[in-house]
């Protein structure tokens, strides 16, 4: 099988290089494809001939989509419309990953593929944008997740960074969700690949606890064995240090409910034991 990939050089895109080694691929960035422009997306696809779309690439600086919301819509939506439309004359399905902010947050328990969306910041209004025009392919999927962190930056190697040089760090202990594991999202897609999945929509996040960032944060130091001491703070007194930047606004709670993506047999693990495993490599 044949296999586009955008966002080729991203944490996601690295792990699906990996998982679908034995595939034949091709990974592609803005250097060798810009989404943007429909004329490098129909020569990608002619010379390529792909059988399957796997869509990563994406503007995910969340603050940066709040600052400057045309981008964030040229890329994440219209990109992705361009996809959809080149996806639709080949004749091939596509996977599209979105994001747990195209909620608001207001859930008290973990939310199912169909509950009603309504993204705070530009980033997540963004995203949906693109979730609507995949859906309308006859073969689109959307698989939402959250907090990924594999190989680049990334909140785990942030906060990695910062216990080297301090003691006591503040993390934000109100906003709640689960961490994903980039290699175990990479699976969950050639899991969908392989099985010809009901096109639609998944969550695919890791499994098991739900926590904050500051839960994330203390988690992360106690596996790596760091000293650092996680001082939880509320959203309110973070933005409060954060006076002079644009802060998108984030949902307080956005972990996702994984009991669809369970029945369809897709790979989802406790996130404890791969952040285990990626702290030790």
């Amino acid at each position: 099988m044949k296999i586009l990939i955008t966002g080729g050089n991203g944490q996601l895109g690295k792990a699906l290089a990996e998982v679908l080694k034995n595939e034949e691929i091709l990974l592609t960035d803005t250097d060798n494809m810009e989404i943007t422009d429909p004329t490098q997306i129909e020569r990608v696809f002619t010379d390529f001939e792909p059988d399957f779309l796997v869509h990563g690439a994406a503007i995910t600086n969340v603050d940066g989509c709040e600052e400057n919301p045309d981008l964030a819509n040229k890329v994440n939506a219209g990109g992705t419309r361009n996809l959809v439309n080149a996806c639709k004359k080949a004749g091939i399905s596509m996977i599209y990953i979105s994001t747990d902010y195209v909620f608001d947050g207001t859930a008290t328990e973990p939310i199912p593929e169909d509950t009603k969306t309504n993204p705070l910041s530009a980033y997540g209004k963004s995203k949906l944008d693109g979730e609507t025009a995949v859906l309308a392919l006859q073969n689109g999927y959307v698989l939402r997740t959250s907090w990924v962190y594999g190989e680049g930056n990334n909140f785990v190697r942030t906060m990695l960074a910062l216990s080297e040089k301090m003691n006591e760090i503040k993390v934000v202990n109100d906003q709640y969700g689960r961490p994903t594991y980039a290699p175990d999202l990479a699976r969950a897609i050639y899991n969908v690949v392989q099985k010809h999945s009901t096109p639609g929509i998944y969550n695919v996040t890791g499994d098991g606890q739900i926590i904050s960032w500051a839960d994330f944060a203390t988690e992360i130091f106690t596996i790596a064995g760091k000293k650092t001491k996680v001082v939880g703070i509320t959203t309110e007194e973070y933005l409060s240090d954060k006076k002079d930047h644009t802060i998108a606004p984030r949902p307080m709670y956005s972990a996702l409910d994984l009991t669809k993506s369970k029945a369809s047999d897709l790979f989802l693990s406790d996130w404890k034991a791969p952040l285990a495993k990626y702290l030790q490599n």
